[in-house]
């Protein structure tokens, strides 16, 4: 097999014919003897890889690069490996997961470890022993469908855990929380204060007291401290760790907060080498703050960038604030209290984001709000035509054949959360949809046959890579999109299911696609990027549910081993 070009986007010049070592063109990195899955247009299968100065300079059989090994390059030789490019996670919220290292969450409440109220109240009450009075109380990843009481701690519980500390405990996904009297205190909300737009603050139906749940806009995120520079810098650097341990080399940051110290820690920790992956960011909606940092889109370079404005149009299923067109399962609600945005409203902020240059990444799920996104989007487009805007729709859970079939015309890019099957399958099944809306919940098949290119995330720290039961690796998401299994061994949506090969191109291509830089990443051909996974075994051949127990064995960027460097057969020529 000959190398499909040598080429290095203007800063590698093409290697010559024959001997190339002592003429300043060896590679800096060599691949070879292993499975190459290119991902490129016609699904190439390679042997070797080459790079040098960040750039891959070949593609193709061991022949091709072994004239490209001179006395400094090193060659990782991986027979029975398989390589791929490295993975792109699509949407995650980087400096809220280093912030769990730190701030309000240092309990994780997921039901598989803290099954009961009873325990979840013993934990608070342990952390209330050893805290100081008034240090605030935290916790993550509570589900009150996965405990055995199938509720919401309240208020006064709280209050008889740990009477002297303000306590909040969030909701895996973090669209909701309950607190204690003194968090609420702190918070400024009373009996009397009204529920904000989006969002809902809980009351007892008979008495009109504080219950302590508060849901999507409701939730309390100013009053606790906030976190330092240096532990915003240090967390970036922790989840940084974990992201290359499962072979992310980028990722596209939808968490970036109003805080200008969110942009400037992720600044700094990338010029202080502690974050290797690829980042591109999502400022908030409140875009003028990009306007304050002297941002535009696409400010940056290839280890971080600014591109999006991010917005929510409507909340979270495990809420019951995803706007919907029929009522959830048994109960009388929509979810329409968790819109953001009239439609009036929505088309406005859009447009002006739109008109600014942006691209617009709207976090919408139930299938009136998708709706809502969609026609807000289309808006935009009308008002001020622009080629190859290339906005976004956040986790499309639920999005209609019909808004797929707009997005595609508008060029609107679904970014999928190919988690909800085995996570909450069972839940959307029994709990919030039924079996026939559940069905049709997340359909990347759907998509693909109509001609969209949708990416796939973890929504991390929704689910983290180091999370024992939730855990948020990307070889765990194909397995997720190609098997659609439930944690009940149930199937939902088998007609939605997709090809491993469909759901590597989510991670990989169409994740570059989604940022504007397929040209530059997202599949092995000379003049991309040289970031690539070496994997255990080859995820196309695969049983589907097998495909999340396939280890990670090295993380390549830029043709630096950053994780790993599987030691067979590994060799630096003298």
């Amino acid at each position: 097999m000959r190398a499909v070009r040598t080429h290095d986007l203007d800063r590698v010049a093409p290697a010559p014919e024959g001997d190339v070592t002592g003429n300043g063109f060896a590679a800096d990195l060599v691949v070879r003897s292993a499975n190459v899955l290119t991902v490129d247009a016609r699904d190439a299968v390679a042997q070797a890889v080459a790079v040098r100065g960040g750039v891959i300079v070949a593609v193709g059989s061991n022949a091709d690069v072994d004239r490209l090994v001179g006395a400094g390059t090193r060659v990782l030789d991986l027979p029975g490996k398989t390589v791929t490019p490295g993975f792109i996670d699509s949407h995650t919220h980087s400096v809220h997961a280093g912030e769990f290292r730190f701030g309000l969450a240092q309990l994780n409440l997921a039901a598989e470890l803290v099954p009961s109220l009873g325990e979840l109240l013993e934990q608070v009450r342990g952390r209330a022993a050893r805290a100081a009075p008034g240090e605030w109380i935290g916790g993550r990843h509570f589900d009150p469908n996965g405990v055995r009481e199938r509720r919401w701690p309240t208020r006064l519980e709280l209050d008889a855990a740990a009477p002297a500390n303000p306590v909040v405990l969030t909701i895996r996904g973090g669209h909701a929380c309950v607190a204690n009297t003194r968090a609420l205190a702190a918070a400024g909300i009373g009996r009397d204060t009204p529920d904000p737009g989006g969002g809902v603050i809980e009351r007892d139906p008979t008495t009109g007291d504080l219950t302590g749940l508060l849901r999507d806009v409701a939730s309390i995120r100013s009053a606790p401290p906030p976190a330092t520079l240096r532990e915003l810098k240090d967390g970036l650097a922790a989840i940084n760790d974990l992201y290359l341990r499962c072979g992310v080399t980028s990722v596209h940051d939808a968490g970036a907060t109003p805080r200008p110290e969110s942009y400037r820690a992720f600044r700094e920790v990338v010029a202080e080498g502690r974050f290797k992956v690829r980042a591109y960011l999502m400022l908030p909606r409140e875009f003028a703050l990009a306007n304050d940092l002297g941002l535009r889109p696409g400010a940056g370079d290839h280890r971080l960038r600014v591109g999006a404005v991010k917005m929510f149009m409507d909340g979270s299923i495990q809420c019951f604030t995803c706007a919907f067109e029929e009522p959830y399962l048994g109960r009388a609600t929509r979810g329409l209290e968790g819109l953001r945005y009239s439609q009036e409203a929505a088309n406005a902020l859009v447009a002006e984001a739109h008109r600014l240059g942006w691209q617009v990444a709207i976090h919408a799920q139930g299938d009136h709000g998708i709706t809502m996104a969609v026609n807000a989007l289309e808006h935009a487009l009308r008002a001020f035509p622009r080629p190859d805007a290339r906005h976004r729709i956040e986790h499309a859970l639920c999005v209609t054949r019909g808004d797929l079939e707009r997005m595609k015309r508008l060029g609107i890019v679904p970014s999928f959360f190919v988690f909800h099957p085995w996570f909450w399958g069972d839940q959307h099944i029994h709990d919030f949809l039924g079996r026939a809306r559940a069905e049709r919940m997340v359909p990347a098949r759907t998509a693909m046959d109509l001609g969209l290119a949708p990416c796939a995330h973890s929504d991390c720290p929704v689910c983290t890579p180091d999370d024992p039961v939730w855990p948020s690796n990307p070889l765990w998401g194909m397995a997720c999109a190609v098997s659609r299994r439930t944690r009940s061994g149930d199937d939902i949506g088998r007609g939605e299911r997709i090809s491993p090969r469909e759901a590597l191109r989510m991670y990989t291509l169409n994740g570059a696609y989604a940022a504007f830089e397929e040209r530059i990443k997202g599949s092995l051909e000379v003049g991309k990027l040289g970031d690539m996974v070496v994997l255990a075994a080859d995820p196309l051949w695969t049983e589907p549910w097998r495909i999340k127990d396939i280890a990670v064995e090295a993380t390549i960027i830029g043709g630096e081993v950053v994780f790993g460097g599987t030691g067979q057969g590994e060799e630096t020529e003298a």
